[in-house]
């Protein structure tokens, strides 16, 4: 073998020994990167099931929330809770924005048509839609409760002034002296009557008023609650009618 064959020899072993590393390396580089993108879905998936779980019962409580109470304390003590709930929630955004950028990385990485890409793209739009369906769901939630919060104590208060006005009437008119002989003293005492009467009548229209809020919150509240309030209108539509009656008997 001549010295130039020789040469030529060696070069096409040595270009042969580099292109052999070459593709050693860019094989090493892509179990690498193999390895990292299977890992990185693995830790993906990892985290997404403790947090789907946990979205996914937050959605089943908000879509079967417990009955709404009538009284304003026992309403607080619920929007009170609720607001809590959504304080815990809230921590989870992290791990939520995390994931999302995570799984579009994953998705970006890999072919359109990738099995794993699209099992990824899938759960992704499930957790995206939970998330949405919770804050949904959560502010109707805490409107409600304010609304509500907000015809009770209408309600309860107007129940307490009237039911206190007409005991008032009803004390005035067993204070009236039986009726005596003496014309003046008569007079004033159907004076006095006649302005009870008057007064009674008068609260005629607070009581449609404050039956129409009961008629409110009986629609508002649960079930359990309703039979009290339908009571309390019952006692306020009791003492009205004692009081007329009693302003005429």
């Amino acid at each position: 073998m001549s010295l130039h064959e020789g040469a030529t020899v060696t070069q096409r072993y040595t270009d042969a020994e580099r292109r052999y590393l070459a593709i050693k390396e860019d094989v090493k580089g892509r179990a690498t990167a193999l390895d990292e993108a299977v890992s990185q879905s693995a830790q993906f998936h990892d985290k997404m099931d403790p947090l789907l779980e946990t979205l996914e019962g937050a959605v089943q409580r908000l879509r079967q929330p417990p009955p709404v109470a009538a009284e304003v304390e026992k309403i607080r003590e619920q929007l009170a809770e609720h607001r809590a709930q959504g304080l815990e929630l809230d921590k989870l955004l992290p791990s939520f924005s995390a994931l999302c950028a995570r799984g579009e990385e994953l998705i970006g990485r890999a072919a359109h048509d990738d099995p794993a890409a699209q099992a990824v793209r899938s759960r992704l739009l499930r957790l995206r839609s939970l998330w949405d369906e919770i804050r949904q769901r959560a502010e109707e939630k805490e409107g409600k409760l304010n609304d509500v919060l907000d015809l009770a104590g209408k309600f309860w208060a107007d129940v307490a002034a009237l039911l206190s006005t007409l005991r008032d009437s009803q004390d005035i008119v067993k204070e009236l002296e039986d009726p005596g002989v003496d014309p003046s003293l008569i007079k004033q005492q159907i004076e006095a009557a006649e302005a009870i009467k008057a007064e009674t009548d008068g609260l005629r229209e607070e009581l449609e008023f404050v039956r129409t809020l009961g008629a409110d919150l009986i629609f508002a509240c649960g079930e359990t609650e309703k039979p009290e309030v339908k009571k309390t209108i019952d006692e306020v539509r009791t003492q009205e009618a004692q009081g007329w009656h009693k302003c005429f008997s």
